[in-house]
């Protein structure tokens, strides 16, 4: 395009006020610059600089200086739009230096044009190459012709906008203004009442604040704000970005501590609004304290400490009743005395205030004041740990030692209290700093209540040894201050405790610190004792030992003297059953919490596993527990090596188990429960296969077959996918369909666990064993027995290994159901809806949802068989989750849903507590639906949940009341 002439420029502002004259008519905002003509006639030229801009300002001056506003207005809009449309970086310092002069001359124009003249002028100071001498100059002339409040809001939010801009880019200049562009920015947001704005202002103002000095109009400036506290509005429900009172309330909090000469009239301002009787006036105000304390510093805070501590002890001290205000308030008053902890003459007086207030209430435990007291005190330890907590614990100490006046149940709250002061203390490294008389003395009192259980007519049984307990946890966060004298009385103690035949208290934490601060100590006067007189004692001191001691073995002092023990009572021939199951406890405790390093050198320097397996197949009459407890430990140590050495494991051993044998079985379930899955087992796998399923037909010891059918079903979720294993499990189906049509009840439940192996593997031959079950289901006495069969398939369980999992396997299980009972289902048999209601439980949602047209009745007609509780409580459970979520589906079958919910929902003897519980809460859920939906069932529902309420079961009735209420509510003025 060549140079703007007036012809084009007067067609382009013809055009430009045809789109905002339709605009207007269609009831629209005013267009985005963006869509007008100006842009796609004059800004591609200028950015490819064509012609200057200068020239466009010319010939576009019949407009500009027009005796008709609205050619003004049009030739202003113009010239703005171009502006915005240009690139920051176009312009060089000269063309600003003209478009500045021009703008602010505009400045004095009629206010119609100012809405265009704000949108020039943000344009240039984001212009990179404007003259910052020219920012003084622009805001001068702002300040001078027009005001800020007298534009709409959005031009408002245009001006705020660029405050913040130019207070972030351009600070030595408008310090050169002084007070002038503080007093223009005042008079700017002076009056504002739009939320938007006023986040805005907030948003930037305390950066601000904090940055310039505010010289004879600090109080001015604060008083702006001020108006504002506490932030009383409420947002538009329709606005989907609403502002939040609590945001603008938190900002508005920054600007009100953004400067130090605001700290006087803060404080004023957060005591009078503490005062009002509206929750949210009072957290605004403590949080306003809280943030004062935080941004403040102490030496400006000094002056008016009586006057904030005299406001916040009426919140504290005795206490509000609101607990949120308490929390806040204690939360501010931390924060003051954490800030000036590191100015001892400052924190010392803020100290002596508080505590003088609170010690004379720390006296007695059964004034009403204590509990204050001592949530104030714990705060001044938090503030100065030294100085606080010494003049505390010498108010507890001068209690104890009043002879006679203290009774176990007062020095069980004092020691509560002492405990948390010492806790407090060795956070911030100052239990060292404490005086050395007060906490020995103290120290002694609670050693001296410990050591009560020595005494020969001490009766752990009439005694409730929460003394003890108190007494423990004090010296548990003293630990690093005893003396010697008093850790060789707490040695003493601890060996009584742990050596008492009726008492069992837990002390490990203090055993644990005690080994970590005196190794030596510990090991001479503790452990040694205990493993020295091991033998004597009883299994229950025995098993208090293993507690106490295993904590300790990761500390390296005590690691090896802890495992000898182990070791010694779970292999020694002449060890007892009863304490060989301790010391193989014990073991799997240990392989339980160390890592893998440890458990992998365990195994190489003691051979570990191969003694354990020697125990189990040479250690005659072994009892079930011992042997669960070899298997865990075989378990524990060989998922901890590496492939290569478990392989070589199982070669090793599994040739020689015979599986008929108790020992040999749960060895062989502690080497193959958790074997990689990349180990082969095809060499061994038949054989497997065969002495499992014999073992689970032939064996009536229910543990051994749990065994054996998590063994089986690990194995066909591990094999190799070749036609040799498949047609080894094929063998295996076989003969159990042979055991089946002779009526035996175990062989559906082996089927079952091979099903679930083969399922959770993605196998196809498991659609076939699937629908044999399926067939199953009307069979005169197996159908029980295959239900149940797809319970177990369907059903999670945490201790089997199942580590090959097909994606998307439920779904496929589904499916493969619904393709072999679907049509059964439809006929409605007992059996195959209990069945299918497992699988159901398995599913997931989304599945079922995409099927809930099919799935709706079958579940319905489950609810109204009331004979078994379990598949009940799993259909209820379905129905729960979609009716929680508000489905339509369940909404428009509320006339199936309801009247089986209260069926189920009586006292019956088939129907359990869960079953009962299960359908109230449904009946409730249902609430959450439309009024108009529910008031048609309202008054059945509601004299039907009468008979509810009079359950013999607490938890039942509670669940009914909490239904019948939520139905009485329906239609109410303030319900749904």
């Amino acid at each position: 395009m060549t140079t703007p002439t007036r012809a084009t420029l007067e067609k382009a502002l013809k055009s430009d006020e045809k789109v905002l004259k339709a605009s207007i008519q269609i009831a629209k905002p005013h267009p985005n610059k963006s869509r007008l003509l100006t842009l796609s006639l004059f800004s591609p030229d200028l950015t490819a600089k064509v012609y200057d801009i200068s020239v466009l300002v010319e010939e576009l001056g019949f407009a500009l200086s027009s005796p008709d506003m609205e050619q003004r207005v049009a030739g202003t809009n113009m010239l703005s739009a171009v502006l915005v449309a240009l690139p920051e970086d176009l312009l060089e310092a000269r063309q600003l230096e003209f478009l500045s002069t021009f703008y602010m001359d505009r400045l004095r124009d009629h206010h119609n044009v100012m809405p265009a003249i704000i949108d020039g002028i943000d344009a240039l100071v984001h212009m990179k190459a404007l003259p910052p001498s020219y920012v003084p100059l622009i805001l001068q002339a702002f300040f001078e012709h027009t005001t800020c409040q007298s534009q709409t809001r959005g031009d408002r939010a245009k001006l705020f906008n660029i405050f913040k801009y130019l207070t972030l880019n351009f600070k030595t200049e408008l310090l050169s203004m002084a007070g002038d562009f503080v007093y223009g920015l005042i008079n700017s947001i002076d009056g504002e009442r739009d939320p938007r704005n006023l986040d805005i202002i907030f948003s930037f103002m305390p950066e601000f604040l904090s940055a310039y000095p505010l010289l004879h109009l600090a109080e001015e400036m604060f008083e702006i704000f001020a108006c504002y506290f506490p932030i009383d509005f409420n947002p538009s429900k329709q606005d989907p970005s609403a502002i939040t009172r609590d945001e603008l309330a938190a900002k508005l909090t920054n600007c009100l501590v953004a400067n130090n000469e605001f700290a006087e009239a803060t404080v004023v301002l957060a005591v009078e609004k503490l005062e009002s009787e509206l929750l949210v006036a009072k957290l605004d105000s403590i949080m306003l304290l809280h943030q004062a304390a935080v941004k403040f510093p102490p030496s400006v805070l000094e002056p008016h400490f009586d006057q904030i501590w005299q406001a916040l002890k009426a919140e504290t001290f005795p206490g509000n009743d609101n607990e949120e205000i308490l929390k806040a308030s204690l939360q501010a008053l931390s924060a003051l005395l954490e800030r000036a902890s590191h100015l001892p003459d400052i924190s010392h007086s803020y100290q002596s205030s508080i505590l003088g207030v609170i010690l004379p209430h720390l006296s007695d435990v059964n004034q009403r004041l204590f509990h204050p007291a001592t949530g104030i005190a714990l705060v001044c330890v938090a503030g100065d740990a030294p100085y606080a907590a010494d003049k505390i614990l010498n108010s507890f100490l001068l209690k104890l030692q009043q002879a006679g006046d203290v009774s176990s149940e007062q020095r069980v709250k004092i020691y509560g209290i002492i405990s948390q002061v010492y806790k407090l203390c060795g956070l911030r490294n100052s239990l060292q700093k404490l005086n050395v008389t007060i906490r020995e003395a103290l120290q002694d009192d609670v050693i001296a209540s410990l050591r009560l259980i020595e005494k020969e007519d001490f009766d752990a049984k009439l005694e409730n040894l929460e003394l003890q307990k108190a007494a423990i946890s004090v010296l548990n966060e003293s630990a690093p201050i005893l003396s010697e004298k008093q850790r060789a009385l707490v040695y003493k103690a601890l060996v009584q405790l742990v050596s008492h035949p009726s008492i069992d208290l837990d002390f490990t934490t203090l055993t644990a610190s005690l080994g970590a601060l005196q190794p030596v100590e510990l090991q001479s006067n503790f452990i040694d004792v205990s493993v020295r007189n091991f033998e004597i004692f009883s299994n229950f001191v025995k098993r208090k030992i293993y507690a106490n001691l295993l904590p300790l073995l990761p500390q390296m002092a005590f690691t090896q003297r802890i495992l000898d023990l182990i070791m010694t009572q779970s292999f020694m021939e002449t060890t007892s059953d009863p304490v060989r199951l301790l010391g193989l406890e014990a073991m799997n405790q240990v392989l339980a919490q160390e890592d893998q390093r440890f458990i992998v050198d365990l195994q190489h320097e003691s051979n570990l596993l191969h003694r354990l397996i020697e125990l189990g197949q040479n250690t005659e009459n072994l009892s079930l527990q011992s042997l669960e407890q070899i298997a865990g430990a075989l378990s524990r140590i060989t998922q901890q090596l590496p492939p290569s050495e478990q392989s070589a494991i199982v070669s090793e051993y599994l040739p020689g188990l015979k599986l008929n044998l108790s020992a040999d079985l749960y060895i062989t379930k502690g080497l193959l429960g958790y074997l990689h899955k990349d180990i082969s087992l095809d060499d061994h796998f038949e054989r497997l296969l065969s002495d499992l399923t014999q073992l689970s037909l032939n064996t009536d010891n229910e543990q051994l077959r749990v065994i054996a059918h998590h063994l089986l079903c690990s194995l066909v979720n591990k094999m190799e996918s070749n036609p040799a294993n498949r047609g080894k499990v094929k063998k295996i189906t076989d003969e159990l369909k042979v055991a089946i049509k002779k009526g035996d009840v175990r062989a559906v439940e082996i089927l079952a666990w091979v099903a679930k192996g083969l399922v959770v593997a993605g196998f196809d031959e498991a659609a076939d064993i699937v629908g044999d079950l399926s067939d199953l289901l009307k069979h005169p006495s197996l159908s029980t027995a295959a239900a149940l069969g797809f319970d177990i398939i369907a059903a999670e369980y945490p201790e089997l290994d199942l580590p090959v999992v097909k994606f998307l396997y439920k779904q496929k299980l589904f499916h493969t159901i619904m393709g072999k009972m679907g049509s059964k289902l439809a006929n409605y048999c007992v059996h195959h809806l209990k069945a299918f209601v497992y699988v159901l439980k398995a599913t997931p949602q989304a599945v079922i949802k995409l099927n809930i047209e099919q799935l709706g009745p079958l579940l319905f007609k489950s609810l109204e068989e009331h004979n078994e509780a379990q598949s009940l409580c799993i259909a209820l459970g379905i129905c729960e989750r979609f009716v929680q979520n508000q489905d339509p589906y369940f909404q428009g079958h509320l006339a199936h849903l309801i009247p089986s919910c209260l069926e189920l929902s009586k006292y019956k003897a088939q129907h359990t507590m869960q079953v009962r519980i299960a359908a109230l809460e449904l009946l409730y859920d249902i609430t959450k639906y439309p009024t108009f939906v529910l008031l048609p069932h309202k008054v059945d529902v509601t004299l039907a949940l009468a008979a509810a309420l009079d359950d013999p079961k607490r938890l039942v009735r509670n669940t009914a009341v909490k239904a019948r209420n939520a139905w009485y509510m329906v239609g109410a003025a303030s319900g749904n």
